[in-house]
């Protein structure tokens, strides 16, 4: 059951879908019924009875407007179903813009893309109402098409009529620790466009030159010349790449250099003083480098992200003393300037408005300005409703998670939840219940935790299809729709593939001990009450105790203390070693996307490797008990050659995780650069940021993966036991035999 209730607000009007039930319950819609796949569901489905079959006699009519629209076609047909459309029969695709097909909505802006699929045997009739509608056209008719042979392939018999619910739907690239190559960006910008992705989130931080400021850029940053070719390669799909600058908070990519260290808000690299002309003169600096970077782009995404220390620098206060009041004020006053700004310079605005801006303070925003974070707080959207603000509805794909975002329910650091994927099915429709006025979604992915983008296209296309069609269809078709589409059909087991990852992923998470970080002092704090002196943790597990000297007695501490974490990994390594099956027998058959599940598997093998480890130590200790009991009962060649067990399962312990980061390292720079590089005789300068914690800052290198296992510092505890043999050994004239160095260098 669903009710419509018209939402006015700006140029958008959507329907309002309200149901019995917040859960996934319901039935597929037609085309799934029928052996098809569409992400995002279109809004309407006419099928006749019957499929029908294109080959290679089929050819295409580009008519008004349909060239972009034609190009894309015959490279997605080639690519993905071996079909060239190149034949001369009486069969065709006919492509043409024709204003007015679809009107769907009152807003232009939505039946702008709109666009009419019809499918027979006959032929294929693709019309839309702009070049965007024709060119979404396009994207479903492919989707849909089902290869049977080379060059063959069939589709069901009726038509489609679709058009978005939600004008904008942006997915988030968040590159604060990674950089991604220029050829992994545009397969990206492809497949965003196949799944009607309209707008990117280009949060780049130091992976742009600057060149008004060249020492923010990284070693081996993009160049301006490198940023307008991909701007224009994702205009050319209707994609919009819209930066995301950082700042006047999240700054220590800027302010961890001398250059700029005292244009800090209050002693830390986290913020640049919000009162200090020159500070502010480096933030538009930095817009303009961006604004030059993506010529045609309409949008510019200013951050104002978690302005912890607005107002709290010695030149804001001397303007005004620091409380709340001003402190929202100082971050109302830096808005509507860059806003202002960014006017003149032909760009849209979108920032976080959020903490430390009270609601009240609201009405000094000009009304364009589009919120990132549409959030269900009363006092806020009165505001924003007041003003004519609209909002994106922005749902998280990854935040702290290790390892693999947390998609579905489970239960997360003690706690049970819904997973991702609900909660962004449920965004738009809260949000609307709570009147907001949303323009589009936002699908972020943030970088905090390292993970590979890899793992982030369902999220992204979750979210996506819920800005299309609001609200429906089930979320368990939407999750089966994308692994057809994405993966091809051929490709079985993905959502088991899945769900084991995520549990493979939580057990990694829960398996380290946090203690005190020896490596990294205290952290700066922020402004919600914990101050200077805030204490770091690092993961970490300790290694069995070793046997003591002479009688070799041993305390059983490793598998006491982590019993209930051992019976965990022995519970899960069956599912972990089907998920490494799955994972490579799905590489010979998947027709799309193989590269991601290359990418899957280097996870699932750190997953397997971790899982390994908390049992093999156990093995470990069960071989120093051993020891002990033999030296006890005078069998001094037996404890002898239980020691040496004990050594050897270390070794390989290590030798699997140098596999293992080798391994992941090879795969994920296939699509990244190395982290954190040195390029044409400039190093990257590494200085952690003085309020956040990120995961993956803590380390350089990729090796921030693999940092839990280093801190266990089991090399050293395995030399120790070695020198600890030897003694015992000794002491009692038996020969050592059978010691294995282990191979840690390459």
């Amino acid at each position: 059951m669903r009710s419509f209730v018209r939402v006015q607000g700006g140029l958008a009007a959507l329907l309002v879908f309200c149901f019995t039930h917040s859960d996934s319950f319901g039935f597929v819609n037609d085309l799934r019924a029928r052996g098809y796949s569409l992400i995002p569901a279109p809004q309407r489905i006419e099928l006749r009875q019957g499929d029908f079959e294109v080959d290679r006699t089929w050819g295409i009519d580009s008519r008004a407007g349909g060239s972009r629209a034609a190009e894309s076609l015959r490279r997605g047909a080639a690519g993905l179903h071996g079909l060239d459309f190149s034949g001369t029969g009486a069969a065709k695709v006919v492509l043409e813009v024709v204003p007015g097909t679809v009107k769907g909505s009152e807003d232009p802006a939505l039946n702008g893309q709109g666009y009419r699929l019809a499918m027979g045997p006959e032929g294929i009739s693709i019309k839309g109402n702009s070049d965007q509608g024709l060119f979404y056209g396009v994207q479903s008719l492919l989707q849909l098409m089902r290869r049977t042979a080379p060059g063959r392939c069939t589709l069901p018999g009726g038509t489609i009529i679709d058009w978005p619910d939600l004008e904008l739907r942006f997915i988030h690239w968040d590159t604060k620790h990674h950089q991604d190559r220029p050829e992994t960006l545009k397969r990206y910008l492809d497949q965003a466009a196949f799944f009607k992705v309209n707008a990117i989130g280009f949060e780049i931080e130091d992976k742009y030159e600057y060149p008004r400021h060249p020492v923010i850029g990284a070693p081996g940053a993009f160049t301006r010349a490198e940023m307008q070719e991909l701007t224009a390669y994702a205009l050319e799909r209707f994609i919009q790449l819209v930066p995301v600058v950082q700042a006047p908070a999240h700054l220590a990519y800027v302010l961890k250099h001398p250059e700029f260290a005292h244009l800090r808000a209050d002693g830390s690299n986290y913020q640049a003083c919000m009162c200090d002309e020159e500070a502010i003169a480096l933030i538009l600096d930095m817009y303009q480098d961006m604004i030059d970077a993506t010529p045609g782009v309409k949008y510019f995404h200013v951050s104002t992200d978690e302005v912890y220390y607005a107002g709290t620098c010695e030149k804001c206060r001397k303007k005004r003393p620091y409380n709340v009041e001003n402190r929202s004020r100082t971050w109302a006053e830096y808005a509507s300037r860059v806003h202002a700004w960014l006017a003149e310079r032909g760009r849209r605005m979108l920032a976080w408005v959020e903490y430390p801006l009270l609601g009240k303070d609201i009405p000094m925003l000009a009304p364009d300005i589009i919120n990132g974070i549409m959030g269900r707080e009363p006092e806020y959207l009165a505001f924003q409703k007041k003003i004519g603000m609209r909002q994106l509805a922005y749902s998280s794909m990854q935040g702290a998670e290790l390892l693999f975002p947390n998609f579905f329910s489970t239960t997360y650091r003690g706690r049970s939840t819904s997973g991702r994927l609900q909660d962004a099915m449920n965004t738009v429709p809260a949000g609307l219940a709570a009147g907001a006025d949303p323009i589009g979604t936002f699908a972020a992915a943030w970088d905090d935790s390292g993970l590979h983008d890899e793992t982030f296209w369902l999220g992204w296309a979750t979210v996506t299809q819920y800005g299309w069609t609001v609200g429906k269809p089930a979320l368990d078709q939407s999750v089966a729709d994308f692994m057809d589409v994405f993966y091809g059909p051929d490709s079985p087991d993905m959502v088991e593939v899945y769900r084991l990852l995520i549990e493979g992923a939580r057990f990694y998470e829960d398996l380290w001990d946090q203690v005190v970080s020896k490596e990294r002092g205290p952290g700066y704090g922020n402004s919600r009450g914990k101050g200077i002196g805030t204490t770091r943790h690092d993961l970490t597990l300790d290694t069995p105790a070793l046997p003591g000297p002479g009688s070799l007695e041993l305390e059983r501490s490793f598998s006491a203390r982590y019993r209930e974490k051992l019976d965990r990994a022995a519970a899960i390594e069956p599912g972990n070693e089907r998920l490494v099956q799955l994972l490579n027998r799905n590489l010979s058959r998947v027709s799309r996307n193989r590269y991601n599940l290359e990418a899957l598997l280097s996870i699932a093998y750190l997953e397997k490797y971790a899982i390994h480890t908390a049992l093999a130590l156990e093995r470990v200790e069960d071989y120093l008990a051993r020891a002990a009991e033999r030296a006890a009962g005078n069998e001094p060649a037996a404890a002898v050659a239980a020691l040496v067990e004990a050594y050897n399962l270390a070794g390989q312990v290590l030798e699997k995780g140098k596999w293992v980061m080798d391994e992941l390292t090879r795969v994920w720079e296939k699509s990244r650069y190395e982290k954190c590089r040195s390029v044409g005789g400039r190093n990257f300068v590494h200085v952690l940021d003085d309020v956040k914690d990120h995961f993956a800052d803590r380390r350089p290198g990729l090796d921030y993966m693999s940092a839990p296992f280093q801190r266990m510092d089991l090399e050293g505890w395995r030399v120790k036991l070695g020198e600890r043999l030897r003694e015992y050994a000794a002491a009692n004239n038996v020969p050592v035999e059978g010691m294995k160095e282990a191979r840690l260098e390459d």
